[in-house]
This record gives structure tokens, sequence and C-alpha cells, in this order.
């Protein structure tokens, strides 16, 4: 399973720049517990939860796809767009403004893709449909 174990390793430190950049700005403000009263610690809090929450499932379902057969360069197109969408999201929370940031829009759009593809291909694949 060399491609999905490629993009767990990457997002695997994604999730440690992500959550350095939290700690640095808690040592920044000096916020031991919470989020205080600084934005950029808010934002950095937020890029690496939602990276928490999120990226699981689009790994879960590469590595199934990868299990049941899926073609390398299926597995590929998918790892590589979810690594990209992945960074572009979390990049897109970094930016504050009174609009979500194209970015975040884009990445969020790119994980759902991967999501719902995982999801119909491992359920067809594995007979659950």
């Amino acid at each position: 399973m060399p491609i999905s174990l490629t993009l767990l390793a990457a997002v695997g430190i994604l999730y440690i720049v992500f959550g350095a950049l939290v700690g640095i700005n808690r040592s920044k403000t000096k916020t031991n517990i919470g989020l205080g009263d600084d934005k950029g610690l808010l934002l950095a809090n937020r890029a690496h939860g939602n990276m928490t929450e999120w990226a699981p499932m689009p790994l879960m379902l590469i590595a199934a796809m990868e299990y049941l057969g899926a073609s390398t360069m299926m597995l590929t197109s998918l790892a590589v767009g979810y690594f990209i969408a992945r960074l572009l999201h979390s990049i897109g929370i970094l930016k504050d403004g009174e609009k979500p940031h194209p970015f975040r829009v884009i990445g969020a759009v790119g994980n759902l893709i991967v999501i719902v593809w995982g999801s119909v291909y491992v359920g067809l694949n594995a007979g659950a449909f």
C-alpha cells in the first residue's frame, strides 16, 4: 500500500507543521490554555483542528481503495489532489479576512470530492451497494 502510506506520511508532516504553529503562537502570546484574545492563535488552532477533524476519513478511504485494487493512476490522482486540497484549506484558514479565502473553499471542495469518490468506490467494490 505504498500510495496510501506515502500520503499518510505527508499528511502527518502537515499535521506536525500546523500543530507547531499553534505551539509557536501559544508561546508568543503566553497563552497556556484556551485561545486568549489573539487572532493568530485562533486561526492556527483552527487550521490544525480542522485537519484533525477532516483528515482521517479521506486517508482511510484512499487506503481502502488501494486495498481493493484501485488503479495506480486513480490513487495517485486522489492522493496528490487530496494533499494539495488539505494544504490549501489549511493555508486558507490562516489567511484571515472578511470572506473565506479562496484556498479554503478550494481545499474544502477538494476534501469533499475525495470523500465522495472514495465512499462510492469502496461501497461499490466492497459489495456494500
